[in-house]
């Protein structure tokens, strides 16, 4: 289910960095310590997403990492997106 965009702001204040981007995409930018790490993080974040069957868009530029999360089969911001977000962010830790 689609959520609101005060569901969708009020998720958006619990988060830790994440940016609303347009109505149908939340994004962050993930910084490490080298082009290596950023690879392993990215592979991390595969996994996680194979496991939820729910897919980011992600970017790998050097060591910083853009990840955009939507619900394309609902065709918006889900739950289930800000779930995964938390779930990179906890990721996330582990590498810096």
């Amino acid at each position: 289910m689609i959520l609101t965009k005060e569901e969708v702001q009020e998720n958006l204040s619990d988060s830790d960095g994440w940016e609303l981007e347009g109505e149908k995409w939340i994004s962050k930018n993930f910084t490490l310590s080298s082009f290596p790490k950023a690879i392993q993080f990215v592979h991390s974040l595969a996994d996680i997403a194979e496991d939820r069957q729910h897919h980011p868009y992600i970017i790998i530029d050097h060591k910083k990492v853009t990840v955009k999360l939507s619900t394309n089969d609902e065709g918006g911001l889900t739950q289930k997106d800000f779930e995964s977000a938390h779930a990179y962010d906890r990721t996330f830790q582990k590498y810096s």
